[in-house]
């Protein structure tokens, strides 16, 4: 799904939950975060080529449903700028991850929430190079949080959010692998590729 169609959905979401009984609470969070994991390998030589690790940078669109429940719908985008070597260069690669699902509250403490957030979306793979293109697969995401409140309407947020994209592991993952480069000959080392992410964060509601 296109990030038009996902932000059109949770419009007409947010549309309708405003007819409710109880008026939804809007909150928008932004993140800063650190992101590992992505294991690739050389389908000729079988080399291992892994992600390279680095910053990483969230949004979070939420609406709160129900009455009484601190429980949200969430619109997603995480974004990583990274890079790939395929033994005789080094390549950029943006990673995004696009997710719709949302958060429910976990444990109950005076002066931290906890929250689960599960989402479902899509994975975009953004590569430079000759004969480099972008790869859009299913993807899930997982993530444990915690909201710590400074005051009614703002929180500091700390997450940890793991992501696996299924791929098909005979595949290239960037580009025609007839092309015969390095680069192109970069394939899954496995049925997935997962990613694993801290972030730190605020929150703003209204």
């Amino acid at each position: 799904m296109t990030l038009k169609i996902l932000v059109a959905i949770a419009a007409l979401m947010a549309a309708s939950l405003a007819h409710a009984d109880q008026q939804p609470l809007v909150q928008l969070a932004a993140y800063a975060g650190y992101r590992v994991g992505g294991s690739l390998e050389d389908s000729v030589s079988g080399d291992n080529h892994d992600l390279d690790e680095g910053a990483s940078l969230a949004l979070a669109l939420e609406f709160r449903y129900g009455k009484g429940e601190d429980r949200y719908l969430q619109l997603w985008y995480a974004r990583q700028a990274s890079s790939v070597d395929d033994g005789l260069a080094n390549h950029d690669v943006d990673i995004e991850y696009l997710h719709f699902g949302g958060t429910v509250p976990i444990g109950d403490f005076k002066k931290a929430r906890g929250y689960l957030a599960l989402g479902l979306g899509a994975t975009r793979f953004s590569p430079t190079g000759v004969g480099a293109s972008d790869l859009t697969r299913f993807s899930g995401s997982l993530g444990l949080g915690i909201a710590m409140p400074v005051s009614e309407h703002a929180a500091f947020r700390l997450e940890t959010r793991g992501y696996l994209t299924p791929v098909d592991s005979d595949t290239s993952i960037f580009c025609r692998s007839d092309n015969g480069s390095g680069f192109c000959r970069i394939i899954a080392s496995g049925s997935t590729i997962f990613q694993g992410e801290v972030l730190a964060g605020f929150a703003v509601s209204f």
